[in-house]
């Protein structure tokens, strides 16, 4: 459990600290006071990425040097600083050079506005979900990931270069190499999404009657993966790129035997996201065998008051939540932060 939270220069904070004693923490104030910043801020101390932006400068407070959360969970201390010279990371005081010795660590998962786009967005946001998640439970993975992304680089440079009546002999041992670590990607895309799958389903029907599942899309299976690579070099030396792979994977949500993309409401996709997120939290727990933090920024506009009453009974009572949102709520057993643009309340 999260017990303190600090930011500094981060976004609107100056300095920012707050002590936290209850399981479920609930912080509400006017626009612009700094509610999501503070969930931002634990989000990128846990994975060191911004849910908001991909440009980290933009976390730094105007006119500041630098920006810092430090965070204690459960006498352990993890801390990341972003300055224009890049990001340093510790834990315990003690500086983490790769990214995979800071992963993994503090496990969080967060539920925000953006997160529609699993749904709405393209393949891309959708690779980039199942491999940001898979790498913070598995490192092997990204091993793999770095290796065909570096093996990929390096045959789509040879495309560019290659003529079609040349010898193919590089390029095919280049095609062996990521044809091995490709089935690798594949193969736990696959398990990652049906172990998913059964989590989603079950959370979704706490919402809703409508039936959903997940549908991996592998760019090929691991035949014609095979077969393109060995067979079919003519094909990628014309167009100077490798055309299949994993590199093009996706996966769609499907919503009573559609595409929930296509046929479900705004309202709809969010309850789609959201269960998606829970599952999410019950995964990286039965993986990592340790509790994992809920972080949910302005979950419930675009919900009814009945989808909101449901969905706060049916909130996991054995994992820590920290949620914003505008208005403050009545529940009992909670900690309350009120924001405002001048200054912070702690209503205990």
């Amino acid at each position: 459990m999260i017990q303190s939270i600090l930011l500094k220069n981060f976004r609107n904070h100056e300095t920012f600290k707050l002590e936290i004693n209850k399981p479920f923490v609930y912080i509400y104030g006017e626009n612009g006071s700094g509610k999501t910043s503070i969930l931002e801020g634990i989000y990128f101390c846990s994975t060191t990425k911004s849910h908001r932006t991909s440009d980290e400068k933009e976390l730094i407070k105007t006119n500041e040097m630098f920006a810092q959360v430090v965070i204690k969970n459960d006498d352990q201390t993890y801390e990341i600083v972003v300055s224009k010279f890049g990001k340093r990371t510790k834990v315990n005081h003690v500086e983490k050079r790769k990214l995979s010795e800071f992963l993994g660590h503090l496990n969080v998962v967060m539920f925000a506005p953006n997160d529609l786009e699993l749904i709405q967005g393209s393949p891309l946001v959708r690779r980039q979900f199942m491999d940001f998640e898979l790498l913070q439970v598995d490192k092997s993975y990204l091993n793999h990931l770095n290796t065909y992304k570096k093996v990929l680089k390096q045959r789509n440079s040879l495309l560019k270069k290659v003529d079609i009546k040349d010898d193919y002999t590089f390029l095919n041992i280049l095609g062996d190499q990521l044809y091995e670590q490709g089935i690798i990607l594949i193969n736990q895309r696959k398990q990652f999404l049906d172990e998913l799958n059964i989590l989603f389903k079950a959370n979704y029907q706490k919402f809703s009657q409508n039936v959903v599942d997940i549908i991996y899309k592998p760019d090929q299976d691991e035949a014609s993966f095979k077969k393109h690579l060995q067979k079919q070099q003519r094909q990628d030396i014309l167009y100077q790129t490798t055309l299949t792979g994993p590199h093009r994977d996706d996966f769609f949500i499907r919503f009573n035997a559609f595409d929930s993309k296509t046929y479900t409401s705004q309202g709809e996709t969010r309850l789609i996201v959201i269960a998606l997120k829970l599952a999410l939290l019950e995964w990286i727990e039965s993986k990592t065998n340790h509790k994992v933090v809920l972080l949910l920024d302005d979950v419930l506009s675009e919900l009814d008051q009945q989808k909101q009453d449901i969905f706060l009974k049916t909130l996991p009572k054995q994992h820590q939540i920290i949620m914003n949102s505008v208005m403050p709520i009545d529940m009992d057993h909670i900690q309350m932060i009120e924001l405002t643009k001048e200054r912070t309340h702690v209503k205990l």
